[in-house]
């Protein structure tokens, strides 16, 4: 059965990549197969260009993804020759810095540690990356991956003074990010939005994420899938939410299975 209409949007740490170690080899058979069915797997994940470029070539899938949580769409034009190869959804991080300096007193500025200020061993232990990867997960075009150290109260107060200002913090593996107003679930519907228009065609949303951050894309999605990570917070989905029982990337090939065999009794009605 052909299901060329599929659009899987994917997180990656946690969701296909094991938190701890980012390996995906257990999925690797279901990239392939989906690959083989027609099936577009699109990250969309807080990860920076350069990082996705390489975990595409890593899963040997189109590099077709969206960045940054929801910053740029890169690669449309592999799907419609007529679609842009990049759209950007964000301001600068030039100008997002501007805003958080100017509207973010200096007690609470200082209780943020922008990763890409901090020391070499100190970036390698919070990411949990090797030393050449770090080049890559920093070099960042909207956003700044950040630690916050002050009390709880205290950030309640930044992000409400964030989000008065027009940006956002989101959480994205390991690390907050600081960055524009602009999320994974409004990315992705920009991408349909753009890629509809040109083929003609109603495309069928399969998500799959691990935590908080990708709620948003889990809620504008036709089939949302919750990869296993750790405790968190049950949310009511617009649709029926498929859980793994199991981490990524076992529990990412799980509910993949479980979706696509939902799709093919529907298809087969």
């Amino acid at each position: 059965m052909n299901f060329d209409n599929i659009l899987l949007f994917t997180d990656l740490d946690g969701s296909l990549l094991n938190k701890k170690t980012f390996d995906f080899n257990a999925a690797s058979y279901l990239i392939k197969d989906c690959i083989s069915k027609g099936i577009n797997i699109i990250p969309n994940s807080s990860k920076t260009d350069l990082e996705l470029n390489e975990i595409c070539e890593d899963l040997d899938i189109p590099k077709i993804y969206i960045s940054e949580n929801g910053s740029c769409i890169k690669g449309l034009n592999f799907l419609s020759n007529s679609l842009n190869k990049e759209i950007i959804l964000s301001r600068s991080k030039e100008i997002i810095l501007k805003n958080f300096i100017e509207n973010v007193d200096m007690n609470l500025r200082q209780k943020c540690l922008i990763l890409e200020n901090e020391p070499l061993q100190n970036q390698i232990e919070i990411l949990g990356l090797p030393k050449d990867k770090i080049p890559k997960a920093l070099n960042r075009k909207f956003s700044f991956p950040f630690i916050f150290e002050g009390n709880e109260d205290q950030e309640v107060q930044l992000k409400t003074i964030i989000k008065k200002n027009g940006l956002k913090i989101q959480f994205g593996g390991r690390v907050l990010n600081l960055g524009d107003e602009v999320s994974k679930g409004n990315a992705m519907k920009k991408f349909v939005s753009l890629l509809s228009k040109q083929t003609k065609k109603n495309y069928v949303l399969i998500c799959v994420g691990d935590n908080e951050n990708d709620f948003d894309m889990l809620d504008k999605c036709d089939f949302p899938c919750l990869v296993k990570n750790g405790p968190i917070k049950k949310m009511n989905f617009k649709n029926q939410c498929i859980f793994s029982t199991q981490e990524a990337p076992y529990g990412w090939v799980e509910v993949v299975n479980e979706t696509l065999n939902k799709i093919e009794e529907i298809k087969n009605k």
